[in-house]
Parts: structure tokens; sequence; C-alpha cells
């Protein structure tokens, strides 16, 4: 009770005292004039020629009355459609809390402060195209943007999300492309501070992130639709973790839905989708974000001793001097701009059953992952990582290794070369791991002066350098940490899983955030799934759920799963499972859906992943079996069956809760290796009693009764040798008895024993089971029970027990 109490009073502690630091940040933050600061870099000299420059930018937002107007018009007129109470005077006050306070003075002289910061925050390759490569492919398509903006057509920017600097970024691009400036969606939380809210509100509206009202929602919704009924450009940060927030581990992730998406192409009118990629090779935040640490990650490069020094013999100019190039390099990158009306049309030939926000979300995160730069410092932490997994010295090895890996990628999923950023492209790759290096050592992700066993920098953040690696990645992840689901294989099973998870994860709240991935090693078949939505065999006719991802990569399908559904075949489940542990960084539910007895080594599917388990050292993996009685058409259809899900007792019941979709339900044991065993020992005595029912040997109730208790008497004496436990046998239980019964009456079974029969008249019982086995191999429909009997019999020997029935089916089948 002490100890709990303490920890719990320490919890508290920290919670006060970081609610302390936070009020004492805020009280800080607002004793500083923002536009103040704006004012004085803008009258600096170092502004002079882009104050000429930008001296006659016209005003953007001088409509925003209008604008507001209308927003509120399409809120009242929604919230009558809807019929709720919702008075005029209460939505007027949403809207106007919702709505930008454009300052066209602040606009003139922010387009030069904003570009001195950047060029002095960053270290542009050239300062006059500030954010930008200098050969003009980051712009390249600039002038078409121009051309529909001429044509009086709204622009929609949609970006990835890094940093709390991407807004700022992005708007000084805009102004070196005399684009004009473009609204952002601010969260409630940052107009805390009144001197940066006056800056936020010169071209941001205010989203309430959580708790947001239905008239909040309304107004959010329409406000965002009148910007582009009236003309407006709007910028919407698609990555997600809450509504819109910084990617905390650096990887490009599946877009949400957004309200304000959703809005903004709610029009009528046509209106122009621009995708933003933004890269850098320091992002500000990224152990605050990687690893949770303070806010002092925005200071880390200054140099505590440097910047002392400077304080001393510049008292006035310190902090511009330390802060010089501070983080790095960094580019804002524009592909083609497309209509939303092109995107309509091939929305309504796509077979995925998106919404039409989610497919212009998706075909933007996309474009951003093809166009996105890779980094001196991201391929390095690739590189770092890469060594320390291999336990190799060689560090250039692995860093070409990954260039390599980066480049077959993108090849196949873009079919385009990645950008590498210029200091890559005009360097040598000892070069680039030498700035790179450089640069996480600033950042305080590697250690400044010693190094590991390997001679390499010793590694100080395994969660920043994993950030920064990730940020070298162009998979797009699933939009959440904690609810990542993915089925591997293909086949009907898979499918059939994937359709069964996937429609029961729409149905319910508490899985809006999960995600589900269908993952197949062959690409030829990985990318027909993607493309046709269909599975290739029995279940042509039907489409997958619209909220599954197929690939065959297995990094984007593993590295952040929550739950692994196995449904490989017996030959690739231990190449599968490896594949799994070795891509995944987390620690998971491992449910094992495959069924039958390892051909090679005879164990249990579950058995086969122990052992992999214990070679790998993996600790942190829960593993779970899935099995019937339930076929793959029962799944599809939604015929009414039980499967059984067994495994640690701890999340049992959560996870069954993921396949619970009546008439779909499933039972829990705690004896993986018992249920796994049931299965398929039901398979083979069900099958063997076709046999000697087709001989007329077990015949009439009587004589079925007994073969069936004789039956499960054998059963249970060998899955209790390999590990299972009695009770998995018991009369009552249906991993046993349901199995049993079902494969009894399974036709499949029935129809093989019938050939073999009737082929056994011509020949031996053994070739002609062999015979018609090879025919079903070759038609992919290969019987599990015929091979299973073998096993089952090598096991019996092993273990010395003597099973009679066993022993008969064996010498039957198979032969002396």
């Amino acid at each position: 009770m002490a100890a709990g109490s303490f920890r719990s009073n320490k919890k508290s502690l920290q919670k006060k005292v970081k609610g302390l630091f936070s009020r004492a940040m805020i009280n800080t933050a607002n004793r500083v004039d923002f536009v103040n600061i704006i004012n004085r870099v803008y009258q600096s000299d170092s502004a002079e020629k882009w104050r000429e420059r930008f001296k006659d930018i016209p005003p953007t937002w001088d409509f925003q009355d209008e604008l507001t107007e209308h927003a509120i018009q399409l809120t009242i007129n929604q919230v009558k459609k809807e019929g709720t109470q919702v008075s005029e005077e209460e939505i007027r006050k949403t809207l106007q809390a919702i709505r930008c306070r454009y300052d066209h003075d602040l606009h003139l002289k922010a387009a030069p402060a904003l570009t001195v910061l950047m060029n002095h925050l960053f270290a542009p390759p050239d300062p006059n195209h500030p954010l930008a490569s200098p050969d003009g492919r980051d712009s390249a398509h600039v002038d078409k943007l121009k051309e529909y903006v001429s044509q009086g057509k709204s622009v929609l920017f949609l970006s990835n999300h890094s940093s709390h600097l991407d807004e700022f970024l992005l708007v000084t691009a805009m102004f070196h492309a005399d684009l004009g400036l473009p609204l952002f969606a601010a969260g409630a939380n940052m107009m805390v501070i009144k001197s940066l809210a006056k800056v936020f509100y010169a071209a941001s509206y205010v989203v309430q992130r959580r708790g947001a009202s239905r008239v909040g929602l309304s107004g959010l919704y329409n406000f965002c639709r009148a910007i582009s009924e009236k003309g407006g450009q709007q910028a919407i940060f698609l990555e997600a973790w809450h509504g819109g927030a910084r990617s905390r581990d650096g990887s490009i992730r599946y877009p949400r839905r957004l309200v304000t998406l959703r809005g903004a192409l709610a029009s009528d009118k046509d209106l122009v989708i621009q995708p933003v990629a933004v890269s850098y090779s320091v992002v500000p935040e990224d152990l605050s974000l990687a690893a949770r640490k303070s806010g002092k990650c925005w200071l880390r490069g200054m140099g505590l001793f440097r910047t002392l020094a400077q304080a001393i013999i510049h008292p006035k100019s310190f902090i511009s001097r330390v802060s010089k190039d501070l983080y790095g390099r960094a580019y804002v990158t524009l592909p083609p701009p497309v209509l939303l009306s092109e995107l309509k049309e091939a929305h309504a030939k796509d077979p995925a059953g998106l919404s039409l926000d989610e497919y212009v979300a998706l075909y933007s995160i996309g474009e951003i992952a093809r166009i996105k730069k890779v980094m001196a410092s991201q391929l390095t932490a690739r590189a770092i990582v890469r060594a320390q997994k291999q336990e190799k010295k060689d560090l250039l090895e692995c860093a070409k290794y990954e260039l390599d890996l980066l480049r077959e990628y993108h090849l196949s999923t873009f079919n385009q070369e990645p950008d590498l950023e210029d200091f890559i492209r005009d360097h040598t790759l000892e070069e680039v791991l030498a700035d790179g290096i450089k640069t996480l050592k600033k950042r305080a992700v590697l250690s400044r002066f010693t190094k590991d066993q390997h001679k390499l920098p010793k590694v100080l953040s395994h969660p920043g350098l994993a950030f920064y690696a990730t940020h070298g990645d162009r998979r797009i992840y699933s939009p959440t940490a904690d609810k990542n689901i993915v089925v591997v294989g293909a086949n009907d099973w898979g499918f059939a899983l994937t359709y069964l998870v996937g429609n029961r994860i729409l149905e319910e709240k508490k899985y809006l955030n999960a995600s589900l991935t269908l993952y197949d090693s062959r690409k030829d078949v990985a990318r027909q799934m993607g493309l046709t939505r269909c599975a290739p065999g029995r279940f042509e006719e039907y489409h997958l759920p619209k909220n599954s991802f197929v690939t065959s990569d297995p990094t984007s399908a593993f590295r952040k799963a929550s739950e692994v559904i196995l449904v490989s075949s017996l030959g690739k489940l231990a190449e599968q499972a490896e594949a799994i542990l070795e891509s995944s960084q987390q620690g998971l539910k491992l449910v094992v859906g495959t069924c039958g007895f390892e051909p090679e080594t005879h164990r249990l599917p579950c058995q086969v992943v122990y052992d992999l388990l214990k070679k790998t050292g993996r600790n942190d993996v829960e593993v779970y079996s899935l099995v019937g009685p339930v076929r793959d058409e029962e799944l599809v259809q939604g015929i009414e069956s039980t499967g059984v899900l067994a495994g640690p007792e701890t999340g049992l019941n959560k996870l069954a809760d993921l396949f619970n979709w009546p008439p779909i339900n499933v039972i829990t044991s705690n004896d993986c290796l018992g249920v796994q065993a049931a299965a398929i020992l039901a398979g083979i005595y069900a099958m063997w009693g076709h046999y000697l029912a087709r001989l007329d040997k077990v015949k009439g109730p009587s004589r079925t009764g007994v073969y069936m208790a004789r039956a499960a008497q054998e059963a249970q004496e060998l899955a209790m040798a390999l590990g299972a436990d009695q009770e998995t046998f018991a009369a009552s239980s249906p991993a046993w008895i349901a199995n049993f019964v079902a494969t009894g009456l399974s036709r499949g079974y029935r129809e093989f024993v019938r050939k073999v029969a009737g082929s056994a008249k011509k020949t031996s019982p053994p070739k002609a089971a062999q015979k018609l086995c090879q025919q079903l191999e070759e038609q992919g429909e290969p019987p599990l029970a015929y091979q299973d009997l073998y096993s089952a019999h090598v096991l019996a020997q092993k273990h010395g027990l003597d099973l009679p029935i066993l022993n008969e089916a064996f010498e039957t089948l198979y032969g002396e």
C-alpha cells in the first residue's frame, strides 16, 4: 500500500510540476511581443531587399467579413435541414470565434521578416530562393498553380506535418511563389499566448481540437466550405495523431478523416488540390516528440559554452549569432496540382469504396511520400540503425545498402528515383555520413565524444535515432500506434478474416482509430488486390472493406503492428513469422490462424512461433491461436458460426472482440497448443471415420458413438504429449467436440474419402490416396487431414504412444 501510495503521489507531483512549468512558459511567452519582433526584423538591414521585393503584396483576405457571413448562412441552413434547435445568435458567436482576423499591414511586414528568419534558422542552398533546390525542381509546377488561381479557383494545400514551423515554412514558400496567403487551422491551445495569437490570427482560423460542440463542428465545416466557395486558399495538415498534430515517430501516416477537409471539398465549385511536402534535416521538436523530452530541444545545437561566450562578447546580438543555421536545411516541395473534378472522376471508378475526402487525402499523402526529400541526417540514421541491428562496423556499407533500398522502393512504388536533397547529390557518401553524424550529435541523438563497441558514435537516444531514420522512410503508415491490425496471407482465409475484421471495426466507435492491413509477400498479388479490392480465388465477387490497406512491404505492414493474424500456408509459416519479428519494432499480439502440422518438423503452428521467439530473444510477443470449426465462406457470407481463440488470459477477451461480429462469434481458451491439436486431430479422425463408414465398419448410432469416444481418447493422449491441457478434450469443450462434429459433416472430407475408396477398387488405398492428394495439391486444395495423418503418426511413434485407430488409418492410407 505504501509503495502504491508513493507512486501515486509521485505522479501527482510530476503532474503539478509540469503544470506549473507550462504556466510559467505561457506567462514568459506572454511578455514577449511577437508582433514587435516582426516589426524589428522587418526594419533590419537584412530585410532591405525583401522589403522591396514584397512591398506591393495585395491584400489576400480583404473579404474576410463576407467570408464569415457566408459561413454563418451555410451553418444556419445546415442546422435547419438537420432539424437541430440552435439559435442564430449561437451560430454567429461560434463563427466569430472560428474566423480569421487578417491584417494586411502585418502581412506586408511578415513576408520580408519571415524570409529573413527562415534564411537565418535554416541553411538554404540559395538564400534568394529559400526552402527550395537551386535547380527549381521544388517549384517546377507553380506556374500551373498560378494559372488556376488566375481563373479564380480556390486552392486547397494538403501537407504533411512534422513541426510547429511547418506553417511558417509553407507561408514563406508561398510568398516567394507570389501565391498569396493561405489560411491554416490553428488549435485553440495555440491562441493562449495573446501576442502570438495576433500573428496566428492573420493567417489562421481556430479549431477546438477536443470537446467541440455539434454547432462548433458544423461551423468549422462550413467555414472551410465557404473558403472554397469564395475562391480562397487554405492549408490542411493531413497527417494526424490527434486531429492533425505532428507525427511523433517521423512516419508518413495514412490520413485521418478531418472535418476541415470534408468542408473544403463540399463546395459545388471546382477547386485545386495542391499536395505539399515539407522536408527537414532537423526537426526542432525531435526529442520532445519521439522521446518526450522537454522543450529545450528547440535550443539544441546552440552549445552552452558557445552561447555564454557570445553573450559576453556580443551581448546585443548573441542570440542571433548562436542560432544561425540552427535547424540545418529544409525544403518545401510542390508536385503537380490537380483539379478536384479530375479526382472525382478517378474516385467514381475506384473500387475501394472510400469517401471522396478519404480518396483525396490518400492521393495527396501518396504524392507527398513520392516527392518528400531524403535528407543526410535521415540516411545516416538509417545506416546506424542497420549497423546496430546487424552488428556491423562498416557504416559506409550500411549507408550504401539503405540508399539502394530507398531507390528500389521508390522505383517499384512510384516508378521514379527518390528525391535526395542537394547535399547528398553534390557530395560523396563519406561526406554525407559526416554531415549526418554532426547533425545527430548536435541534436543529442548521438554522443559527441564516446563510441560503442563497433567504433560507431554511441547512441544517446534510440527513439531519437529511430525518429530520424523513419523520416527517411517513404512508406505510408496507419494513423495510430496502438491498434494496427495486420492479416498475413492473401489466400481465401486471409481475405475472409480481413473481410470480417474490417467490417467489424467499421461498426464501432471504439475502433475509430484502428487500422487494418492485408499483407502478402507476393508483390503482383498484393498490387492487384490493392487495385481491384478483390481476392484471387473463390471470393472474387466480394470487395475488401474500405478501411483495409494491401501491401507486400513487410516494414510498412509490421513496423507498428499491434495485432498480427498469421494465416499463411504451412510451408511458409516459419518464413512469414520470421519476417514479422524482424520488421516489428514494438510488442504485439500474434494470432496464429494457420492450422495443420508443419510438414518438415511435424510441429504445431504455435510451436513453430514459440521456437522462433526463443531463438530471437523476443519476450514482447504474445502468441494466440485461432481455429475452427469455422469455414472461410461463413465469415464472408455472414453465416452463423463459432470459432475458438486461445492464448494468455490478459487481453484475451479484448482480442476476441475483434472477431465477434454476430452471427460470427468466438469462444476463448488459455490452451494454445491444445486447441490447435484438437482442430488438427479432429480432421484426421473425422476423415478416417468417413472411410470406415464407407466400408460399413462404422455404421449405426451405437458403433458411431463408440468410434467417437475411442477417437477422443486417442486424440487427447497425443495432444497431451504435445503439451495440451486435458480439459480441452472434455465432452463440453467446443475446441474438440465442435471441430470433430463439424469436420465429420464436412463435404470436403466425405468427397476425399469417397474418391479414395472408389479408386482403391482398382489399386491399393495408399496409391489411390497419394494420387488424389497430388491432384488436389495441383488444384491448390491440399487435403490437410491426409497430410496431417503422417505427422500425427510420426509424433505418436516419437512419444511412444500406442494409438490403434491412428495406426490403422496410417497403415491403410500410407502403407507400412
